[in-house]
């Protein structure tokens, strides 16, 4: 039997009702129930939600090419698309109806798009998040969004025994200037509030993330469709990146599903308008200041 779709996270992502803004040392919640009728979040991590969606495509006996190379798009303009890449040295191509690119910011997927298509929309802030994975337990059981002078900073967490911190540093900051030690200081300091305290623990994983926001329109060209951070990157302020990548995906989905029900394609023509109505309405809501 494949795993029931969400089963693990259900059972192990952390639901919150609501969030802390922190400023002057002083906490003002944000309840969730209260402004959406009840309705809450989960944090899961988002590579736990790929762990589970490879499990589901492996469990159904679906095949999936990892460390493949020289990956091109062919006729994305007709019906017959295709995929060719290398595996192992040896050359493979896959004869398509629809391809979905998925492949990130740096794929191929974009790049296969005829020049002068895409109209391209791009912002780079002046400053980066310099975030952390820690070996600690969470000080607050939700997560609080701290405003401070020296900058802002973030408390998070991956799950109950994992924590994901923040700190807004200058764009040209290089990781190897902040050693452990100053960025729990700096922390300590942003994210100080009378009788709270912050614990600290091995830092296992810590990098510095440019802040900017990217958007192509349209997200469509004959029969190849972006998704994701192929079409689209938002800053990182609200966690909207995955959220809006799984709204891409779900509304091709359905629009393939009608195409292969009925022949129908107006879904498909209309994929990249029901799309960026979301994206732009979270950028504008996402300017990482």
């Amino acid at each position: 039997m494949p795993p029931a779709p969400g089963a693990r996270m259900r059972s192990e992502g952390l639901v919150h009702h609501g969030i802390q803004l922190r400023f002057g040392g002083a906490d003002h919640r944000i309840d969730f129930g209260d402004l959406t009728g009840g309705r809450g979040i989960t944090v899961y991590g988002q590579q736990e939600i790929v762990k589970d969606l490879i499990a589901i495509r492996l469990s159904e006996g679906h095949p999936i090419f990892f460390e493949v190379s020289d990956v091109e798009l062919h006729d994305i303009d007709s019906d017959q698309p295709s995929v060719s890449f290398l595996l192992d040295g040896a050359s493979n191509a896959i004869e398509c109806d629809i391809i979905a690119g998925c492949d990130g910011f740096h794929g191929v997927s974009r790049e296969s798009i005829p020049a002068g298509v895409l109209t391209t929309y791009e912002r780079e802030y002046p400053f980066a998040w310099l975030g952390i994975l820690a070996s600690i337990a969470p000080s607050s059981e939700e997560l609080i969004y701290c405003y401070h002078e020296r900058g802002f900073a973030l408390l998070s967490m991956r799950s109950p025994a994992v924590s994901r911190l923040y700190l807004q540093v200058r764009a040209d900051e290089r990781i190897g200037d902040w050693p452990d030690s100053r960025i729990w200081e700096e922390l300590h300091v942003r994210l100080a509030a009378e009788a709270w305290s912050l614990a600290e623990g091995p830092v296992t994983e810590k990098g510095i993330s440019a802040m900017r926001s990217f958007v192509v329109e349209p997200m469509q060209y004959g029969r190849l469709f972006l998704s994701g951070d192929a079409a689209h990157i938002v800053p990182p302020t609200g966690a909207k990146g995955m959220n809006l990548a799984l709204r891409d995906v779900s509304v091709l989905a359905h629009a393939v599903g009608s195409f292969y029900t009925s022949g129908d394609t107006r879904l498909l023509d209309e994929y990249s308008t029901n799309c960026l109505r979301r994206v732009w309405r979270a950028r504008s809501t996402s300017r990482g200041g």
